[in-house]
C-alpha cells in the first residue's frame, strides 16, 4: 500500500552474526582425573578455563578454539619426520645437529644466565618489544616436582652447545596434547635451525613419553608472517577446536557455556555491520 510503514521482519532485526573463517575441526581431551594425582585435575580445569573462556570477538566461542595452531601429530615419529612436506623441518633440524648443537631435558635453575642472555638477545619478536619480565635477570625458583602422571605435567626442554642453553620451552602436556606455553631461542643462533629442533625433538620425546596425538602454538594468527611460516613448516595449522574433559561432564560444561555466552551476546553492544563498535571503550 502507498505511503504504508514496513516493520522489520525478524530477521532483518536481529543483530548481525560475527561471521568466522571455515576451519577444520578437532575435538581433543584433556583426560580430566585418569590417574590419582593432583596436577591431573588442576592442568584440565586451569586450561579448559582459559581456553573455553569467551572470545571478546564473539563470547559463543571460547578464547582458544577458533584459529588454534595444532600439530596433528601422526602414529609414528616417521611419520612426522618422513614426510614430505617435511623437507623444510628436517633440513634446519639436520644443520642444527651438523653445528654441535644438542637436545636436552633442562632445569630451569641450571641455566637462568642463559636464559637471561636469550631473552635479552633480541629488543623486539614479531615487530613487538620484549615485555618487561624478560629483561630481568630470571630469579631463582623451586624445582619442578616429580610428575607421576605422563599425561599431566610440566617439562623443561632446551637445545644446547658447549654447555650453554641457546634456545627453551616450557611445555605443558594436558591429555592428548601438549602446549608450548613459552618457546624462544637466542636471536644470534636462530638461524642455525634451533628452533626446529627443539620442537622436533619435544614431538619425539612426548610421543614415546606421553602418547602425544596434538601439539597447540597459540593462535595461529598470532605473530608475524615469519612465525606463521615458521609454525606452518613445523605442521601446525589453524583448527576449530572442541576442548573436552573426559570425564563425563562435558554435556553438563556445553551447556552452561551456552547459556553464559547467550546471556553475554544479549547483554553485549550491538556490533554495526561497518565493523564499528558502539558504546565501547
Amino acid at each position: 500500500m502507498p505511503g504504508a510503514v514496513r516493520r522489520p521482519t525478524q530477521a532483518q532485526g536481529r543483530r548481525p552474526e560475527p561471521e568466522q573463517p571455515a576451519y577444520p575441526t578437532l575435538t581433543i581431551s584433556f583426560l580430566r582425573g585418569d590417574a590419582e594425582d593432583p596436577y591431573c585435575v588442576q592442568y584440565p580445569d586451569r586450561f579448559y578455563a582459559q581456553f573455553t573462556a569467551p572470545s571478546t570477538r564473539d563470547p559463543r566461542i571460547g578464547r582458544y578454539e577458533d584459529g588454534c595452531s595444532i600439530l596433528v601429530v601422526p602414529a609414528t615419529f616417521d611419520a612426522y619426520w618422513g614426510s614430505p612436506a617435511a623437507r623444510w623441518m628436517r633440513q634446519k633440524a639436520r644443520g642444527a645437529g651438523r653445528a654441535g648443537y644438542r637436545f636436552a631435558h633442562i632445569a630451569r635453575e641450571d641455566y637462568l644466565d642463559d636464559i637471561y642472555a636469550i631473552n635479552t638477545s633480541m629488543p623486539e619478536r614479531q615487530g613487538r618489544p620484549m615485555a618487561e619480565a624478560y629483561l630481568h635477570r630470571p630469579a631463582p625458583q623451586r624445582p619442578l616436582p616429580d610428575f607421576p602422571c605422563a599425561h599431566h605435567a610440566l617439562r623443561g626442554y632446551g637445545v644446547l652447545r658447549d654447555g650453554h642453553l641457546y634456545a627453551y620451552a616450557w611445555v605443558y602436556v594436558i591429555g592428548e596434547m601438549c602446549l608450548f606455553s613459552t618457546i624462544l631461542g637466542h636471536g644470534e643462533h636462530m638461524k642455525a635451525g634451533i628452533m626446529s629442533m627443539l620442537i622436533v625433538e619435544v614431538v619425539r620425546d612426548l610421543m614415546t613419553t606421553a602418547d602425544l596425538r596434538f601439539a597447540m602454538y597459540n593462535l595461529h594468527a598470532s605473530g608475524g608472517d615469519g612465525l606463521r611460516f615458521f609454525k606452518e613448516q613445523m605442521g601446525f595449522q589453524p583448527y576449530r577446536v572442541t576442548w573436552t574433559m573426559g570425564d563425563g561432564t562435558d554435556e553438563e560444561r556445553r551447556a552452561a557455556r551456552a547459556r553464559a555466552a547467550e546471556a553475554a551476546r544479549r547483554s553485549a553492544p550491538w556490533v554495526r555491520r561497518t565493523g564499528e563498535r558502539t558504546g565501547m571503550e
